[in-house]
């Protein structure tokens, strides 16, 4: 499984995003050093990039406050704009790693970013590098991908700095120059393709894969064997490890399965920690991939000369209407004027059946009965199989309402997932027990009368 960790550049060196968790929308967002209560000096200036109509994360992620943890202090200026943007675009695809020794991928960043989402040039970019050199070299010498983020308007400077210094030519740096945040976004890695490596997992186990857990539990151990392989008696101990927690993750146990990985990470037992290193990598093959999750909005409204009440009451049929994507994590809004309900659906597009959780809620904005306008659904999907969930709009709305649209993939039901999906929650803890997460928001707008 892919993790990525963000380093923010900065002229005292690198400082690494530990943590982003949801908070309340009442509140303003916060940027603390290192999980402490301390909220460092920045944090307006990140409630502002953060909150519509001033930011661009809300916008695009549909949440308005955030709090993050960072490693070290981040002074002032907008050069950490870059850095803090992709932090969240990882977040909301969960492959965002706390910690340097849990990431396959270092993603190291400078630019500030307009309300356009351009990236625009930054001072001292060549000492930044310099001092992030340490860092890089270290993460790379453990095997792991180290990409260059910087303005494009940078690009000359970036290109003297690591021609001139040895250290860096030594090291298989991707430097990549950004006009705007969809160069960042196509840069990010995306997880491989699980469907190609199916068949080669049920020719080395020597048994045909089925639609459920069990292939899942084969190519676990198909990767325990080469582990063992190449480990001895320490590789049987990491994989006893992990053949436990797929044990647990087959009866659906998956909060007994997060704590207990949480209890081993944090032990004396070499073998422990590895191994909960070890399970988020191998426990996603042979499942479903986030590609499979195929997640599609429409828009009911009453047909000409009839009532969104008409509707209600089945007096009359609501006419449905698609809605396209505005971006990435993003359906286009819809205005409030004679919207009688939406309806959205989880669609499976792979090729193996999985079960499929979809959850729909209202994340921003105040609506009379909120809890009668969410819901959900969740059931094992064929291929080509859909989920839906129907959604009520009020008749009178008090603000812009702002949905919440996720989806969550696995290979069988599970209570714990229900709660967990039911609960809205979106943190990484999916992707640790080989659950694959999709997030959408959609904004129903009362100024789009």
């Amino acid at each position: 499984m892919i993790r990525v960790s963000v380093l923010i550049a900065t002229t005292d060196g690198p400082v690494q995003v530990q943590r982003l968790a949801e908070e309340d929308p009442e509140v303003r967002s916060v940027i603390c050093l290192n999980g402490t209560s301390e909220a460092l000096p920045i944090s307006g200036a990140y409630d502002a990039f953060v909150r519509k109509p001033t930011g661009v994360i809300e916008r695009l992620f549909g949440h308005s406050v955030f709090r993050m943890d960072v490693s070290a202090r981040v002074s002032d200026g907008r050069s950490w704009q870059l850095g803090v943007f992709a932090a969240h675009a990882l977040y909301d695809r969960s492959m965002l790693a706390g910690r340097l020794e849990d990431a396959t991928h270092v993603l190291w960043l400078t630019g500030e970013v307009n309300n356009d989402l351009e990236v625009g040039s930054v001072e001292h970019v060549a000492k930044k590098i310099e001092r992030s050199a340490e860092t890089l070299s270290g993460f790379f010498d453990e095997g792991g991908t180290v990409l260059l983020g910087y303005p494009k308007g940078n690009e000359a400077e970036v290109e003297r700095v690591l021609g001139k210094d040895p250290g860096f030519k030594n090291m298989t740096l991707q430097p990549i120059p950004m006009e705007s945040t969809d160069d960042l976004l196509a840069a990010l890695p995306r997880e491989a393709e699980a469907a190609a490596s199916k068949a080669a997992q049920a020719a080395a186990s020597g048994q045909k894969l089925t639609p459920t857990g069990k292939g899942r539990l084969r190519a676990v151990w198909v990767a325990g064997a080469l582990t063992v392989a190449v480990a001895g008696v320490f590789g049987w101990d990491v994989f006893g490890e992990v053949s436990r927690w797929q044990a647990m993750a087959e009866e659906g146990a998956f909060a007994k399965l997060l704590s207990d990985m949480e209890v081993r990470r944090k032990s004396a037992c070499m073998t422990c920690r590895a191994a909960a290193a070890v399970y988020p990598v191998v426990v996603g093959l042979g499942g479903p991939g986030k590609g499979d999750l195929e997640l599609t909005a429409n828009e009911v409204r009453a047909p000409e000369g009839r009532s969104c009440a008409l509707v209600k009451f089945g007096r009359a049929y609501g006419e449905e209407t698609a809605l396209d994507m505005a971006s990435i994590g993003r359906f286009a809004d819809s205005p409030a004027d004679g919207l009688c309900g939406m309806v959205y659906r989880l669609r499976n597009a792979g090729s193996a059946p999985f079960h499929g959780w979809l959850n729909v809620r209202p994340r921003l904005g105040r609506i009379a009965g909120a809890r009668a306008r969410r819901g959900t659904e969740h059931a094992q999907l064929a291929p080509g199989e859909t989920l839906t969930v129907r959604v009520r709009v009020p008749d009178w709305l008090r603000s812009n309402v702002t949905y919440a649209v996720r989806a969550v993939a696995g290979e069988g039901p599970s209570d714990d997932v229900t709660r967990w999906v039911a609960s809205g929650s979106g943190d990484a803890r999916f992707g640790l027990v080989g659950l694959i997460e999709r997030l959408m928001v959609h904004e129903i707008r009362l100024n789009g009368k």
